[in-house]
Formats: structure tokens, C-alpha cells, sequence
């Protein structure tokens, strides 16, 4: 899915990884990684866009929209050509295996001179990694899963990323057939479809690290067909997000205020974030509040196998979590799965009436295809959504819908191909009661609207 914003975004990424690296402000290192995000999202092509128009995209300021020129003319950065030439030979290799990252790569480059991830797979079988401060058996078990991992992965990362822009769901259908084998559709009647899909549940604003506005996205989700859309940014547990009480309440009076510029309704939501223990954000007063919370997990990867299952669990039975976000927490070919019992995983969201996320974003796909027969086997339901954090991540949706169809999922699995009324049912999970409220026209459930 090469294109012109792709590979703009890739090399800012990677001006900021090398700022960081070369001990650059970190209030740069976070702009520029602003800026990477916001150009692989745009929906225009800067290879196009009139040079004087560029810094109309949101982060893009002057000196961004002047590396961006000097890309379309030239192919190329020279401040990334000469952060490049700064650092030593391999850094870069390594701070692309899962685990490592760029400042570990960085100093294993420096006291054990190692180059490439082969040699760095030699030196963790063999247990020299030990001897650098900040790395243990631990360390050493988590780099060569991620270097298993990242080879894995590779063929099909490679394969999604070759598929063209305008890429159709039996187009990536098709790559997930060829990498993982056999699917477990054959004969299977009413499989899933794209068009099937009536509302994303997992969508990310400006308001925490979404790059457009709260009426850029449902205008853009309404212009999609959708029956209904959530809106679900993070809650403040990801600090960096800096979320607070205040601000959600101010973006649900303010969605009560779209409802009537849309056809679709409108579902209050949010991405809470999976502590170690298995708590989530807010208390239980506080999320009743919300039509729709998903549970993702955002920090400590590397939980052992059973202390990662009981925080699923957890999750699972809390009574206001609906969806268990990206479960794996994977990303193909970057971050290897965590380490849960899945098993038991399915059997408490079937349990507790807690659905499974099929992620749709490429970089993620998780759950992952090969799994999702597994848990429906066992009763597990499934949200596909896009967690997008921009416009042009709403295009994802057949990414998750192919990966749905290869697991042999029906619209009878998937939530959010299911009538509204049906859904409401479906989120009420174990609470005893749901308030609808009518905001003019148009559905919003809301503690701020008026009682209908």
C-alpha cells in the first residue's frame, strides 16, 4: 500500500526516532512523531497538494511542509541522511526487532558491538546480554520471541503492505489464504461481507491521539453508510493521552449536540486501558455514563502466562466492559503477542457476554485470522472495527471483514453487523437497566440529552 504519504510519514518517523536517538528535544522527538501520524493518515495525496497548501494538514507546521518539499523534489531528507550518518552501523537493524527498540539497540551497538539481529540472536542464546545493565533472562527470552516474531510475520507484512491502495476485501482475503493456509470458511453459508457492517465501535479523535476533529470523523463515518458510530478515545490511565473527567463529559455534550447533524446514532465510548491487576479506569458510577467501553492493554507485555490470563479475565467480568480491544496487543512483524492462555480467554467472554475485537488495521490484525475460528467454536462474539485515528483508517474496515470471513464468521457472530436494537441489547451486558434518550431526530444515549 505504498504511496507518497506512506513513505513522507515512514522518513518523519524516522526523524524522530533519530532525534531521540542523537539526543534531540524531546518537544521535537513529539512533533515530528505528530506529523508522521497525521501524513499517513491524510486522505490527500501530498505528492499532489500544492507546496503552499501543505501545512493545512493537521501537525504539519513550516518545517515539516519544508521536508516534505524537499522530499517530492529531491527523493530524499538531508537531516535524516545526517542523523543517519551519526549513529553506528546496525542500530538501526536492531531497534526494529521486537523488544529492543532504538535506545537498546543503541547500546548494544556500543558494548557488544553487535550489528545485525542474527548476531544479536547468538548473543542472547548464549547469554551475554546478561553483563549490560537493564538486561536479563527475561530480556534475553522476550528478544528472541520478537526476533521469531518479526521472521514470522515477515511474509505476511511484506504481502499487505504490496497490496494496492484500492485493495478489495477478497483482494486481502486472497494474501491471508496464501500465508496462513487453509481457511475455515469451506462451506460455510452467509459468511461476513463488508458491506454487511453497520456502525465501527473503535474510533480515536483529536481529542487524544487522533489527528481529526470529533465532526471531521462522524461526517466522514456518516458518508460511509453506517446505521450507527462510536466514538471511544482513551481514558486517563494513558497518561500521555492526558484525558480527564472533565474533557469526556465535554466531548459527550458535544456528540449530543451532532446528533442532529446526522443520520447515524451516535454512541458514547471509550478505549479504558487493562491494568496489570485487571482494573480499568473509572469506577462503576462513571462508566455507566458511557453507551460503550472497550478494555484494551496498553502496558506490562511481558506478564507471565497466567498473571496475563487473570487480567483478561478480570476485564471480561467486569460488567461495563463490552469488547476487549486488540487482544493480542500484537503488531505484525513489530510487537509479538502477549502471552495469555486462550482457552480461557474465549470461555470468559462467551461467560460474560464480552466480545473479542478483530482490529482491523493492518499493522495489527488482531485478533489474529488464525484464531478466530477457535473462539467462535466456543460462543465468543466479535466487534471488527477499525480503531481509527484518522479518515483514511476508516478505509480499513476490509482488512478486519477478510480476516472475519477467513475465520468463518457469519453476521450472526459480529456485533456490529447487527441491528441497532439488537446491539443496545448486546451492551447492556449485566447492567439492569439502559436510558435511551432522543436528541431531536436522532438517537444519543447520554446523561446530558432529555429523556424521550
Amino acid at each position: 500500500m505504498a504511496s507518497t504519504n506512506t513513505e513522507i510519514a515512514a522518513l518523519l518517523r524516522e526523524y524522530a526516532e533519530l532525534l531521540g536517538l542523537t539526543g534531540g528535544d524531546q518537544f521535537r522527538v513529539r512533533s515530528y512523531e505528530k506529523a508522521a501520524k497525521a501524513v499517513a493518515g491524510y486522505p490527500d495525496d501530498l505528492g499532489t497538494m500544492p507546496e503552499t497548501a501543505l501545512t493545512r494538514v493537521p501537525g504539519v507546521g513550516s518545517s515539516v511542509a519544508a521536508k516534505i518539499a524537499e522530499y517530492r523534489r529531491t527523493g530524499t531528507i538531508k537531516a535524516v541522511d545526517e542523523l543517519r550518518a551519526k549513529l553506528p552501523a546496525g542500530v538501526r537493524e536492531l531497534a526494529k526487532v521486537p523488544g529492543v527498540g532504538p535506545k537498546r539497540a543503541l547500546q548494544l551497538v556500543r558494548e557488544l558491538g553487535i550489528t545485525s539481529a542474527s548476531e544479536l540472536a547468538e548473543a542472547a542464546k548464549g547469554g551475554r546480554l546478561r553483563g549490560i545493565a537493564g538486561f536479563g533472562p527475561k530480556s534475553e527470552e522476550r528478544i528472541l520471541r520478537g526476533i521469531d516474531v518479526a521472521a514470522s510475520d515477515a511474509a505476511l507484512r511484506d504481502a499487505l503492505r504490496a497490496l494496492p491502495a484500492d485493495a478489495t476485501e477478497n483482494d486481502i482475503y486472497a494474501v491471508l489464504a496464501a500465508q496462513l493456509g487453509s481457511a475455515a470458511d469451506a462451506g460455510r453459508a452467509g459468511l461476513i461481507r463488508t458491506q454487511y457492517i453497520r456502525g465501527d465501535l473503535h474510533t480515536h479523535t483529536d481529542l487524544t491521539d487522533g489527528i481529526v476533529s470529533l465532526e471531521g470523523m462522524i461526517a466522514a463515518a456518516g458518508a460511509r453508510g453506517y446505521e450507527y458510530y462510536a466514538v471511544t478515545d482513551h481514558a486517563p490511565n494513558l497518561v500521555m493521552q492526558r484525558m480527564t473527567d472533565e474533557k469526556i463529559l465535554a466531548q459527550r455534550e458535544q456528540l449530543r449536540a451532532l446528533a442532529d447533524t446526522t443520520g447515524m446514532t451516535l454512541l458514547h465510548g471509550t478505549e479504558l486501558n487493562i491494568a496489570p491487576d485487571g482494573s480499568v479506569d473509572w469506577d462503576e458510577d462513571f462508566l455507566s455514563g458511557f453507551d460503550i467501553c472497550l478494555a484494551s492493554i496498553h502496558s506490562a507485555f511481558e506478564q507471565d502466562r497466567a498473571t496475563m490470563t487473570k487480567r483478561f479475565i478480570a476485564a471480561a467480568e467486569n460488567p461495563q466492559v463490552n469488547i476487549i480491544g486488540h487482544p493480542l496487543t500484537r503488531k505484525v512483524g513489530r510487537r509479538p503477542p502477549v502471552q495469555v492462555d486462550l482457552e480461557a480467554l474465549y470461555a470468559a467472554c462467551a461467560r460474560t457476554g464480552t466480545a473479542l475485537e478483530i482490529n482491523a488495521s493492518p499493522d495489527r490484525m488482531d485478533l489474529p485470522p488464525e484464531h478466530i475460528a477457535a473462539a467462535r467454536e466456543v460462543g465468543v462474539r466479535f466487534a471488527v472495527d477499525t480503531d481509527a485515528h484518522s479518515l483514511v483508517d476508516l478505509t480499513n474496515m476490509r482488512f478486519g471483514v477478510a480476516a472475519a470471513r477467513f475465520g468463518g464468521l457469519t453476521t450472526e457472530d459480529v456485533i456490529n453487523a447487527w441491528p441497532l436494537d439488537r446491539l443496545e441489547e448486546f451492551l447492556r451486558k449485566d447492567r439492569s437497566s439502559l436510558t435511551t434518550y432522543r436528541c431531536a431526530s436522532h438517537t444519543l444515549r447520554s446523561t446530558s440529552c432529555a429523556v424521550s
